[in-house]
């Protein structure tokens, strides 16, 4: 991945940072994550989205 989408996805990390509905845990984490490897945080991101993915439920026609 070329440095330049790295940058963009920390910003975009660093914006969620902000947001009012953004967690006291996830804050914290993402203000931590900015001082490690883009691609550790990265990696972490992926594992989590899978497993929110796995265990999300079902969605139900009307």
């Amino acid at each position: 991945m070329p440095e330049q989408q790295f940058d963009a996805i920390a910003q975009k990390l660093a914006d969620l940072t902000d947001l009012p509905e953004t967690s006291f845990a996830l804050r914290a984490y993402l203000k931590a994550a900015t001082d490690r490897d883009i691609v550790d945080v990265m990696n972490e991101i992926d594992l989590l989205a899978r497993i929110v993915a796995e265990h999300a439920p079902e969605k139900r026609e009307p």
